[in-house]
């Protein structure tokens, strides 16, 4: 079945329906009509054309008569049926040529026709006039709705008028009652200002979506908490901080209306969950947290955080959807954690950090190893701006080989933070700190355009076939520009896009949304080759990797190194194998470290691999020995030739 055309990007641009059974008149319609700025959306048949067009709204549909099925009088009649579509003009196409056909075409609400076979500029003429009198239409129908506006603005502002005229009267004719009025109106508007100031100082304190307490009076609540404890020294005070997982999955794929009703539904939830004393508040985002006073031991506060947890797995029924959540939840206690409420809030924090690493959907006491976690991942936070500012990355590439010939086709670019006076770093130290503070796009951007830069180098220098591979991290996937930035890499650089493959985390297949496919989509048209990275250490569905622009998949190394020993791993390599064979996508194997790791795979049908048995990574000048070797065949302990430094 025929799809619907991707829309261009410009706003304004008309949209035209074809609804014909014919492929040969669809696509010589849709080639004419997307190269004129004209988006197209197409139908087969009657029953699909009515669905895509209320869908769709088209401003013009081309419908052809002769059609299995339901014929294009019948549907045109159900278009003007259609309070969504009776207003669509509709131009038929159609071979017959007799005047009753074509009276019986304008019966049906028709405003044209086009006799088959057409020639391409008549129709052309026709869309362009039936275009113009849409908008016109529309342009008419706007301004008289304005008109409209302005004579009710007219009538209110003369009965506004009427109304002042006769209030003067009325004052005239009561002078002697103005006093009292005055007094009346001036206690009014003191009441009115009191009321403002209260509404102002709610406002200042509370979440203006949930009407919960927001973090400034939620920490004045947990100091009073706090200094009661202190009166009564065996009372604990416990600081939960709970974190909705995946929350932006929910906003993304279905909008901020229906995750602004989930929060209020969530905060409700939570408020079941909370004691007469305990203090609920919103820390902003789809964060909450929770004060709870007058313990008497940590196994309270536990208590609480799984009857929390068990209370938002239940589902959600919000706009007639049903979603489901999870949360992550961090406790800090007083006094251990800390002795007021900003350093409570932060133990707690920490703690729901510690949740989400070991699996969301949990809770977690802070410890003194999350304060000291905490502490290491500021610094390091604070030393990778400094190294990005003072030049202290560079790029190592790994080859990847074809394992039958031992020819290198490519190269996998990985960064590497060179601390003066010290040995490179690999990036595993610490890109999950530079993803979580952001400061993995600008670094990411780096070595992209790096890369590209390297690999020009490279093609110039005797190996025109030779492609680059660059991770993108899920930080970068989401930045508004990361597509023209990509196509500005691929120009600065001249090198054509077909040699150029970002590798994407397996998470994003499972966050399915639209700007996620439509970015793919759109780097997919430039010609940028995609693949998905560590393959099969998530949970891919392969309902949506059949609908992703895919072009291959990695092994991850953690099942190839297994193969040859007694787990499972080589039956999911194989698994794999066949997959990626069924679905026509390329493969190639991470941690190929031994022969008989090359041995399993050829056998297997995976031909392309990159590990230690053939290179580790290593500078680019080292690269550039290796691709001079021409062919990469390691020798009996698995080095090649080239110098590794």
């Amino acid at each position: 079945m025929m799809t619907t055309s991707v829309v261009p990007p410009e706003a304004g641009t008309p949209t035209v329906l074809i609804v014909d059974d014919t492929p040969a008149n669809v696509g010589i319609l849709v080639e004419y009509l997307e190269d004129r700025q004209v988006r197209v959306a197409v139908a087969q048949e009657g029953e699909e054309g009515l669905a895509r067009a209320e869908f769709v709204q088209p401003d013009l549909i081309l419908l052809d008569v002769m059609m299995p099925g339901m014929d294009g009088f019948e549907t045109c009649r159900r278009l003007k049926a259609s309070a969504a579509t009776r207003d669509i003009p509709v131009i038929f196409m159609t071979a017959l040529t007799e005047t009753p056909d074509k009276l019986a075409g304008f019966a049906a609400g028709g405003v044209d026709y086009v006799t088959k076979p057409f020639q391409i500029d008549e129709v052309w003429a026709r869309v362009t006039t039936h275009l113009a009198l849409r908008s016109a239409q529309r342009r008419l129908a706007e301004q008289n709705t304005q008109l409209q506006q302005e004579i009710a603005l007219r009538r209110r502002a003369e009965a506004d008028l009427q109304a002042a005229n006769d209030l003067l009267e009325a004052r005239v004719a009561e002078r002697t009652a103005e006093l009292v009025s005055t007094n009346a109106r001036l206690e009014q508007k003191i009441a009115d200002y009191n009321q403002a100031e209260r509404r102002i100082d709610f406002m200042a304190h509370h979440d203006a979506l949930t009407g919960l307490p927001n973090r400034l009076l939620l920490e004045d609540r947990v100091n009073q908490a706090i200094a009661q404890a202190r009166r009564h020294q065996e009372e604990l005070v416990a600081q939960l901080h709970i974190d909705l997982d995946h929350f932006k999955t929910i906003n993304d794929s279905l909008g901020e209306r229906i995750g602004d009703r989930l929060l209020q539904a969530v905060a409700a939830r939570l408020q079941e969950c909370t004691r007469e004393g305990d203090s609920l508040g919103c820390l902003g985002g789809n964060a909450f947290g929770i004060c709870l006073a007058a313990l008497r031991s940590s196994n309270d506060a536990a208590l609480v955080a799984s009857k929390i947890l068990e209370s938002l797995s239940r589902p959600f029924d919000v706009e007639d959807h049903e979603l489901h959540l999870t949360a992550s939840i961090g406790v800090g206690l007083f006094p251990s954690d800390g002795g007021d409420a900003a350093a409570l809030l932060r133990a707690a924090n920490a703690a729901m950090y510690k949740a989400k690493q070991t699996g969301r959907g949990n809770y977690q006491f802070f410890t003194a190893a999350l304060h000291e976690a905490a502490k290491r991942r500021m610094a390091t936070t604070n030393r990778l701006r400094q190294a990005f500012a003072h030049d202290e990355f560079c790029v190592y590439y790994q080859p990847q080989v074809d394992m039958e010939s031992g020819r290198i086709f490519s190269a996998e670019a990985l960064l590497r933070w060179t601390p003066p006076g010290k040995a490179p770093r690999s990036c595993v130290d610490f890109i999950a700190i530079a993803e979580e503070t952001g400061i993995i796009v600008p670094i990411g951007e780096w070595v992209l355009r790096e890369a590209c830069a390297q690999l020009k180098r490279w093609r110039e220098g005797g190996h025109p076939d030779m492609r680059i591979a660059v991770n993108l991290s899920a930080r970068q996937f989401t930045q508004a520009n990361l597509t023209d930035f990509v196509a500005q890499v691929l120009h600065d650089t001249d090198i054509p896009a077909d040699a150029l493959e970002l590798e994407l985390t397996e998470s994003l297949t499972m966050q399915p949304s639209d700007d996620n496919l439509a970015v793919m989509h759109r780097l997919n048209n430039m010609g940028v080759q995609l693949s998905i990275d560590d393959f099969g250490t998530g949970y891919s569905s392969l309902a949506y990797l059949q609908n992703f622009p895919i072009h291959a998949l990695k092994i991850d190394r953690s099942f190839v190194i297994g193969i040859n020993e007694e787990t499972h791993d080589a039956a999911i390599v194989t698994a794999i194998i066949a997959m990626a064979h069924s679905l026509h996508l390329n493969l190639i194997a991470e941690g190929v470290d031994r022969p008989e790791h090359v041995s399993f795979l050829t056998a297997h049908g995976c031909l392309a691999a990159q590990g230690y048995y053939y290179s580790q990574p290593v500078p680019a000048d080292v690269m550039t020995e290796l691709l001079n070797q021409r062919n990469l065949v390691p020798n009996g302990d698995g080095k090649v030739g080239a110098a590794v430094r």
